[in-house]
């Protein structure tokens, strides 16, 4: 089953179990996503953090799911977050940020993702539309991400690291900025 099928009947099925078991009219996840109410329908919106946002691995949520659900951290940046978890002696103000999923448990993201979702190499290219690599699979990739993406920081000769700034799906195609090129990183 592919993850986002996956994803999808589990958050179905947390959400029955929540209104039928608990009798709770909402679920709260600590999603970096937002949500607004638009013509009557509930829709995703990027967490106000861009380095911590995950409304690209909710994306497959229904309305009626999404206007079910609770996204506080999504308002937050991620050290307002670390701050409230110190604030209230939360064993997880210290907590090592995580890139993984949260229902896989330990396994590896990519060992996880390789096993549902063929791999689907494509172009990594600047802002500038310069191509410069090749990604092994858009879903390997996280907004903001700078570790991994295998093209060094040579352009130029500057050495500075590349960040994802943003992904193509549609050519998959995965789009990367230096610090110093580009406000989005």
């Amino acid at each position: 089953m592919p993850v986002e099928s996956f994803f999808f009947a589990v958050t179905r099925a947390f959400l029955e179990f929540a209104a039928e078991d608990l009798g709770a009219d909402y679920i709260a996840t600590g999603h970096y996503v937002r949500r607004a109410d638009v013509d009557g329908k509930s829709r995703l919106l990027r967490g106000l953090d861009s380095n911590k946002d995950q409304s690209y691995f909710l994306y497959t949520l229904s309305h009626e799911q999404i206007a079910q659900s609770l996204f506080p951290v999504g308002e937050l940046e991620k050290p307002q977050v670390r701050k409230i978890a110190e604030d209230l002696g939360l064993v997880t103000a210290k907590k090592k940020d995580s890139t993984g999923i949260c229902f896989i448990g330990e396994r590896k993201f990519r060992e996880f993702l390789g096993r549902y979702l063929p791999a689907q190499p494509g172009k990594i290219i600047t802002v500038d539309g310069d191509e410069i690599g090749e990604h092994q699979g858009l879903m390997y990739h996280t907004l903001g991400q700078r570790k991994g993406l295998g093209i060094g920081g040579t352009k130029d000769g500057t050495e500075e690291p590349w960040y994802v700034v943003d992904k193509d799906v549609e050519n998959n195609i995965l789009i990367v900025a230096q610090e110093a090129m580009n406000t989005r990183v």
